[in-house]
């Protein structure tokens, strides 16, 4: 394993973990609220950002160049605001 730019790496791994959680909450928001319209569509939009998630970490882990690693960094940053944003704003405005 690569010792560069170990920081950056760990934080876009961190950024999976935290959209499988999220995805896992709103599963459980799916089965709780059957009739919630949106369950399916959060559900396969978050599956694809995990994709590219997966895809962002292994670009990330395997490259040995900074501005690789740090566009990975704000590409995840950006896919996992987005989600979170659509999360939140969501469940605020239909529940």
């Amino acid at each position: 394993m690569n010792k560069r730019f170990r920081f950056p790496k760990w934080t876009v791994t961190a950024f999976t973990v935290i959209l499988i959680i999220v995805m896992i909450i709103t599963f459980l928001l799916k089965q709780n609220n059957p009739e919630w319209q949106f369950g399916n569509t959060f559900l396969l939009s978050q599956a694809i950002a995990l994709v590219l998630q997966i895809i962002l970490n292994i670009i990330n882990w395997r490259s040995n160049r900074k501005i690789v690693v740090l566009m990975t960094l704000f590409i995840s940053a950006t896919i996992l605001a987005s989600v979170i944003w659509q999360f939140i704003s969501f469940n605020l405005v239909y529940n």
